[in-house]
Order: structure tokens, then C-alpha cells, then sequence
């Protein structure tokens, strides 16, 4: 099953309707093919669910990008599906990774650790258990719905209207990425320092990655080889240091909870947890460095394309 993340066939002269309705096409059936594979088999293979959330990630950044291509209540309907699956799909892939790391943490590993261990994942196996029973209402809610309106939505795409439409994909690639790139680069130059303002970089690279993946055939070479990987790379540092602060704050209510529920477990689980902490802490400034060093690589890479980065797109 192919993952929807390159759409072949694209070029700047396609018609965007044409386009519209390849890449829907694409990105819409890989989330109706991991839906049920989700939703009825997710201990089966992790990759299930992660392939659930990425897909419908990148259907919703291609209902972005072609929303006046299509009728406005199908995209609407489409959308808010998409929404629901998208959010129970990503609550439930949370859970899988909070397990997945948990035999790897050297914390819990040592003698003293093995307590908070199993303590961590039971607690964690019933939260993913929980997710899971989302994730499977949002199928039988939503699932239906999406299925018979994502499956005609390709179809209905035709050319966008307005008073100066985009004669063609490159016309539509030029001004759309070319106001994303612009948006990411000036929070980049912001340079933010804290993990909620780093979370909202992260936010503006994620949109700027999927639409790129849309149109890098529109593109120079150098926008699929170069800023793509860039981009990519920046997510995968923010995205650590995202899922560190996140975990200190999940490791700090549970402690609470412990403490105000079964007070008597507290000191044989606090080495543990308090260990998985101190690592998680340091996550965080290792990332912010790790980010800088980004910035610097990224500020002369976007230096040296400024010409094709200027000739390409358009800043509206």
C-alpha cells in the first residue's frame, strides 16, 4: 500500500483540477485502507495506527491546499471526519510510543527502577487500552461518512474560481507553499527558545513539509533534495523536545495521583519515575541546542536558494 507521500505524475503545467484529483485520490485511500486495520487489528502491527494518524495528516493538508477546488459541503463533511479519525488515531499512537520507550529508559532498568516499571506500564497499557476504544468509536462513527464522502471527493474536484485563479499546479504551488515557506522561515528567524513556542514551529514546518510533498514536482529539484530533509529534520528535533516536555508533565500528574491515591507506593516507584524524569529534563536543552545548530545550517541553506526560493514561489 503505497503511503500517499509523493503523488508521481504532477507537473507545474497539470491542470490544478487534474492534480486536485490525483492527489486526493492518493492520500484519501490510504486512510480508508488503514482505518479498519486500526480500528479492529492495532496489536496486530504498531504501524497500523502510526500509518492512520500520518495519512490522515497528509488527506487534510491536501483538503487544505485544494479547498476551492471542491464543493464546499463535501470538504466541509470530508474535513470534519477526517478531524475526528485524525485525533483518536494520534491519541492512540501517543500511547504506543509511551510504551515503546519505556523497557529502553535506563531509569527503570536498574533494580531499583523495575517497580515504576511495571508500574508505568500497566498504567500505560490501560490508557492506550482506553485510546483504543476511541479509536474504534471514532471508525464507527465517522468511518462510514468518510468513506462514502472521501471516495467521491477526487471526482468532484474541478477548477478553482475566484477572481484570479491559478492557471495551473505551478501557479497554485508558487503562491500556497510560497506562503508557507515564508510563514515557517520568519518563526525560524524568531528564533523561540521554549518548548511551547518550539511546538508551534514545529506546527508551521509540519504544514510546510505536507504541502511540499504536494508540490515539489512544481519545483526546482533543490526544494524536494534540500529545504524537504531541512524541514523534515527540524520536526524530528522539535518533535523530542515536544514529547520530553510532554512526558514531564504526564510523569508529574501521575506522581500527584500516587501520592493522593496510594500514598503507601510512593517511595518503592519514586526512584523510577523520578529517574525517567531527570532524563526527560535533559531532553530539553539537549534539543534546544540541537535546534540551533539547525537554525544555522538552515539560515545559510534558505541563503543559497533565495534566487529559486524568489523564482518560484510567490508571497501573497
Amino acid at each position: 500500500m503505497a503511503d500517499g507521500k509523493w503523488v508521481p505524475g504532477l507537473t507545474a503545467e497539470t491542470p490544478v483540477a487534474e492534480a486536485a484529483a490525483a492527489v486526493l485520490a492518493a492520500r484519501l485511500e490510504v486512510v480508508r485502507h488503514y482505518l479498519p486495520l486500526a480500528a479492529e487489528k492495532p496489536y496486530e502491527d504498531a504501524e497500523y495506527v502510526h500509518q492512520l494518524r500520518v495519512g490522515t495528516r497528509r488527506a487534510g493538508a491536501a483538503l487544505r491546499v485544494f479547498r476551492d477546488c471542491l464543493p464546499r459541503k463535501q470538504h466541509k463533511a470530508t474535513k470534519l471526519y477526517l478531524r475526528a479519525l485524525r485525533r483518536a488515531a494520534g491519541d492512540a499512537r501517543d500511547w504506543d510510543v509511551f510504551l515503546l520507550g519505556l523497557p529502553g529508559a535506563k531509569p527503570l532498568a536498574a533494580a531499583t527502577g523495575k517497580p515504576a516499571l511495571d508500574f508505568l506500564i500497566g498504567y500505560g497499557m490501560g490508557e492506550r487500552s482506553a485510546a483504543q476504544a476511541r479509536l474504534a468509536s471514532a471508525a464507527e462513527l465517522s468511518g462510514p461518512g468518510f468513506a462514502e464522502e472521501s471516495a467521491a471527493l477526487s471526482a468532484a474536484a474541478h477548477a478553482p474560481g475566484g477572481d484570479d485563479p491559478p492557471g495551473n499546479f505551478g501557479d497554485l504551488a508558487a503562491v500556497q507553499f510560497g506562503r508557507l515557506i515564508r510563514d515557517f522561515d520568519d518563526a525560524v528567524k524568531a528564533n523561540p527558545t521554549e518548548p511551547a513556542a518550539l511546538h508551534q514551529l514545529r506546527i508551521l514546518g509540519k504544514r510546510a513539509r505536507y504541502a511540499l510533498e504536494i508540490f515539489a514536482d512544481a519545483f526546482p529539484p533543490a526544494f524536494k533534495d534540500s529545504l524537504y530533509p531541512a524541514i523534515e529534520r527540524v520536526q524530528e528535533i522539535l518533535g523530542e523536545i515536544q514529547d520530553a516536555a510532554v512526558g514531564l508533565e504526564r510523569l508529574a500528574a501521575l506522581r500527584d495521583r500516587v501520592k493522593q491515591t496510594v500514598p503507601r507506593e510512593l517511595p518503592r516507584l519514586r526512584k523510577g519515575i523520578e529517574g525517567l524524569a531527570r532524563v526527560l529534563r535533559a531532553k530539553v536543552p539537549a534539543g534546544q541546542k540541537a535546534f540551533q545548530a539547525w537554525r544555522k545550517e538552515w539560515t545559510a541553506l534558505v541563503e543559497g536558494l533565495q534566487l529559486e526560493i524568489a523564482a518560484a514561489t510567490v508571497v501573497a
